[in-house]
């Protein structure tokens, strides 16, 4: 399934590009946290575990959180982006739950700060195992979900005078793919949360971005153009992002931020006062080094309580295995 996307959206300012250092951006030309931050957010994302540590993921993913650990000052919670592990879609249940047992025994001994998850297309557990049950609970985001103990894929909470909205728009397709898509029962219920408080400052985190304009400059993926169309796979980007994006207008809620991960490259689009925010990854390249210029890192985003944000990626100092 494909979305061909035309000319760029008007209206658009975009940050993009390969980081050997923090970046800062931020809405109404904040560089610095704003005065009255209330809240520090780590947005991490894409630490893609692996079965096989010859690439060192153990470590990386320990070197990753003892940064975050290290941020003065310290951040209030996390938010994780998807793609905690990497060989999930391919594996059976038992060797599934014991990379995702291996995560989790890494990621709750190293920090103990409020985490909370979202799904990522590698999080997807048998779907490309053809001797898998598809019946089984565990199938699918059934088993992530069970252990991460999450009643939905999707949820909203609230923290520092800030809501914020999990999303879930990795849809598995019968063959044991995915795309990225905005199902409508997610979008009702983002609706609904958005009318029912439209002024509170809102922030969005999911893990295929709605919006991104990496695959155009080849930067991740493969696109094809045919004339003046620009075809870009739906496994990249959420192909009904115009439905969220009605959503936001039909509310016309205080939404800052919409954060995704899922490109392995940092990225910034300013949509109608919106910051959609496509963050580099923990394992960069699949633990090879840097994503086409983009370090190892994480983003950072101080939160104040008039709805002003500053955010900077940090780059941890990984060193790629030779």
């Amino acid at each position: 399934m494909q979305i061909s996307r035309r000319a760029f959206i008007s209206r658009t300012a975009i940050l993009a590009g390969g980081l050997a250092a923090g970046l800062r951006t931020g809405h109404g030309q904040i560089s610095e946290p704003p005065d009255n931050t209330v809240l520090r957010v780590v947005f991490a994302t894409d630490s893609h575990l692996m079965v096989d540590n010859r690439l060192h993921s153990e470590d990386g993913l320990v070197a990753a959180l003892s940064a975050i650990e290290s941020l003065k000052p310290k951040p209030d919670l996390i938010l994780f982006g998807g793609d905690l592990t990497h060989e999930s879609p391919h594996l059976d249940f038992p060797a599934a739950e014991q990379l995702l047992d291996r995560f989790l025994k890494i990621w709750r001994g190293h920090t103990a700060l409020p985490t909370f998850f979202t799904f990522g297309n590698h999080d997807l557990v048998g779907t490309q195992n053809a001797s898998v049950q598809r019946d089984d609970p565990r199938y699918g985001k059934g088993l992530y979900r069970m252990r991460l103990g999450l009643e939905h894929e999707f949820y909203a909470f609230r923290k520092g005078g800030w809501r914020f909205i999990v999303l879930d728009d990795v849809l598995p397709q019968p063959d044991g793919f995915y795309i990225g898509e905005f199902v409508e029962e997610q979008l009702a219920f983002l609706r609904t949360e958005l009318r029912t408080d439209p002024q509170t400052p809102t922030l969005l985190c999911g893990h295929i971005p709605a919006v991104s304009v990496l695959p155009n400059l080849s930067v991740c993926g493969a696109i094809k153009t045919t004339g003046m169309e620009i075809e870009t796979p739906a496994s990249l980007l959420a192909h009904n992002a115009s439905d969220l994006r009605n959503v936001l207008n039909e509310t016309k809620a205080n939404v800052k931020l919409i954060l995704a991960g899922h490109l392995h490259h940092l990225e910034q689009i300013q949509i109608d006062g919106i910051s959609y925010i496509t963050s580099g990854a923990i394992c960069g390249n699949w633990w090879k080094g840097a994503q086409k210029g983009c370090a190892e890192g994480f983003m950072v985003l101080d939160l104040s309580t008039d709805g002003k944000y500053a955010t900077e990626y940090r780059p941890y100092g990984w060193k790629a295995a030779a």
